[in-house]
């Protein structure tokens, strides 16, 4: 009976949650991209940096 009373108050607490509109997903995703993007170039010129200094004191 545990399982049922779980699955019943789960129920109920879903009702309870407030979903974000649909045009406020897609502004939080296109955040979460531009983001993700900006990072990634900051991540490559970093990357590219040290491996040239590496590479100046390597040889």
């Amino acid at each position: 009976m545990k399982f049922l009373d779980f699955i019943k108050e789960s129920r109920e607490e879903l009702k309870k949650v407030t979903w974000p509109e649909k045009e406020e997903v897609s502004n939080f995703t296109m955040v979460v991209i531009v983001t993700l993007f900006i990072v990634s170039i900051f991540l490559a010129i970093v990357d590219f940096g040290l491996n040239h200094l590496i590479g100046i004191f390597v040889r």
